[in-house]
């Protein structure tokens, strides 16, 4: 039987170091079925009960010496096992994992059980799973066929169901090793439970780890999130941005379960801006934003996929009004006012309030009035070639002088200043001239509208945009670096609009947002992180429950914790609870009457040596 064992937990290592290697070299993506012990028959139960209490005393953490942790029964195993890295630090929007919850190194190998043998529970299965990893490190185990010294292997989490009376819901290994010799483990048991009515005391927590550890004091640190904002969907046919604010704060010590986190702590914003808010007041400008991807795509590729019209004229016909106003006034008068009424007009179901945040400039020149028109009114390439020929016979005949901003080096902005002197060059708009011609119109217009905003409201100086705004670089460049710059602008919107920081605090941002984007690739699901002092946003949580709640207890030894966490949305992905549905709430709703998730982290140190 022991023969078993050892022979089990060799091949289990010896599997897993091969899996970690091909990951670590990027040969090995998929998951793998892993079968380490074959059935044995149920008559053993009664031999092998003595080593599954031996294994319940050893989770207790008690110093038992430097022994192999023993396994329970054999059984027919067979595992998903998938090697994946985890990021450090809690991602917005999804639940907590055991590595973010417990700040665990970022690299870790997973087990789920896929079809257990329905003869055993599948606590002692997973019991196994950590038994054999433990017993392939401890390098007492001089007897086990492995290369000495052992090559430590990330730590093991494997995922179980919670059906088991603790609701345990992970249980995890990490190895402990000084100068890169294994001296130790860690095993880890994580609990899961949904409860309306929860009762924990702060001091009976410190009172288990302080028995559990043999120790004479403990230290508590709380954190708690706060959701400032998510983002929702209007309706069941229009998805949600996925946008959130949510403000982190620890502190230490921690006098109570559910302290309110004192000014003293620390904390931080995360802010996580998906561009399109459909209630925001950058709806229009997103639009714009979009029409220049179909041109840099169609430029690109040689294929256009038009965005439906939002004019119900057609564009040759509203360019041609356009002209025709523009003859009216000598050619030299400014329509500008008209088309900003038209645009202020078509985001008035735009609160007042919001729309302050960002108007549409009174200035724009001849170009940029006819990037309005032709955006929201092109849907073929035969559009744009019959637009700018009726532009370049009026300018041609002298029609037109109209008036342009200085600075642009477009095609179109050329030909202008050229007709100011009664000679042009001959343009012949086939192939992409068309398409480079507007997209050159884009991007000078949404330049100066970012520039109009940034310097306005006194976030950035040009120096600070000018990697941004630059005309030096290749045109599919250019349109990157302004698509940068519009999440950049709708990240400050969405923070002025749903949390109202001061202007420190939206400087702050704004410059840690350029900072990125001058070294990164646009990442709309990048969360970014800014300190602040809670004497600056204690309006904002105050009076507020928290998402999250969570103490940590630890004293000692760095590794060994306990940790509880409340929170009012389930805190891991792989299990399934109750959600009360309407009926089973109080008119108001509040967070009092909803379920509430509890966790519970306990951890045991063995040494080996």
């Amino acid at each position: 039987m022991w023969s078993r064992m050892n022979r089990a937990a060799e091949e289990f290592y010896s599997r897993l170091l091969q899996e970690f290697d091909e990951e670590k070299k990027g040969i090995h993506k998929d998951p793998f079925i892993y079968e380490p012990l074959e059935k044995e028959e149920t008559s053993h139960v009664e031999e092998l009960q003595s080593e599954e209490t031996a294994i319940s005393d050893f989770s207790t953490g008690e110093n038992v010496g430097p022994l192999a942790l023993p396994v329970g029964r054999a059984s027919l195993l067979s595992l998903l096992l998938n090697l994946y890295p985890y990021q450090i630090g809690f991602p917005i929007g999804r639940s907590y994992d055991p590595v973010t919850f417990l700040s665990l190194p970022a690299v870790c190998i997973l087990i789920c059980l896929v079809c257990p043998s329905p003869t055993f529970s599948l606590g002692e299965l997973f019991m196994q799973l950590i038994g054999l990893y433990t017993m392939a490190h401890n390098p007492n185990m001089t007897h086990l066929k492995t290369n000495h010294p052992v090559t430590a292997l990330p730590a093991l989490w494997v995922r179980c169901d919670s059906s088991d009376p603790e609701g345990t819901c992970w249980l995890g290994a990490e190895l402990v090793t000084t100068n890169d010799n294994i001296t130790g483990i860690v095993l880890y048991t994580v609990s899961c439970k949904a409860d309306k009515n929860y009762s924990v005391n702060l001091e009976d927590l410190k009172s288990s780890h302080k028995k559990r550890h043999h120790l004479s004091t403990v230290t508590a640190r709380g954190f708690a999130q706060y959701e400032l904002f998510k983002s929702t969907a209007l309706d069941d046919t229009l998805a949600a941005s996925q946008t959130t604010i949510t403000l982190d704060i620890s502190w230490s010590p921690v006098d109570e379960i559910l302290q309110t986190p004192p000014l003293s702590s620390t904390a931080t914003l995360n802010i996580k801006v998906e561009s399109g808010e459909p209630r925001g007041p950058l709806n229009h400008l997103q639009r714009e934003v979009k029409f220049l991807l179909v041109l840099a795509d169609g430029l690109r590729t040689g294929v256009s996929e038009w965005p439906e019209p939002l004019e119900v004229k057609s564009a040759v016909d509203l360019v041609q009004e356009f002209l025709n106003d523009l003859n009216k006034l000598d050619g030299f008068g400014d329509s500008t006012k008209k088309d900003t009424e038209t645009v202020k007009h078509d985001s008035a179901a735009v609160d007042r309030t919001i729309e302050c945040l960002f108007t549409v400039r009174g200035d724009l020149d001849f170009a940029e009035q006819l990037w309005f028109k032709m955006s929201s009114s092109v849907i073929s390439y035969q559009d744009l070639v019959k637009c700018f020929t009726l532009i370049i016979q009026s300018l041609q005949r002298g029609d037109i002088q109209p008036w342009l901003h200085s600075g642009s080096n477009s095609l179109l902005s050329k030909l202008i200043h050229q007709s100011y002197h009664g000679t042009m060059d001959t343009i012949s708009l086939s192939g992409t001239v068309p398409v480079k011609m507007l997209l050159e119109i884009g991007l000078d217009k949404l330049k100066k509208d970012y520039i109009s905003f940034f310097i306005g409201q006194e976030l950035a100086s040009l120096n600070h945009l000018e990697y941004f705004i630059t005309p030096s670089v290749d045109i599919q460049e250019q349109v990157c670096r302004v698509q940068k710059l519009h999440h950049i602008l709708e990240i400050l919107v969405s923070c002025m609009l749903f949390i109202k920081p001061q202007h420190e605090l939206l400087f702050a941002l704004t410059q840690s947002c350029i900072k990125y984007y001058k070294q990164n690739p646009l990442d709309e699901q990048h969360i970014f992180q800014l300190p602040v002092r809670p004497t600056a946003v204690k309006s904002l949580y105050q009076s507020e429950k928290p998402q999250k709640w969570k103490v940590e207890i630890s004293g000692g030894q760095k590794k060994v914790k306990t940790v509880w966490q409340l929170s009012d949305s389930a805190p891991v992905d792989h299990l399934s609870f109750h959600k009360p549905d309407v009926s089973e709430l109080t008119l108001n709703g509040s967070l009092e009457e909803r379920m509430f998730y509890t966790n519970m982290v306990t951890c045991s140190q063995v040494h080996f040596k």
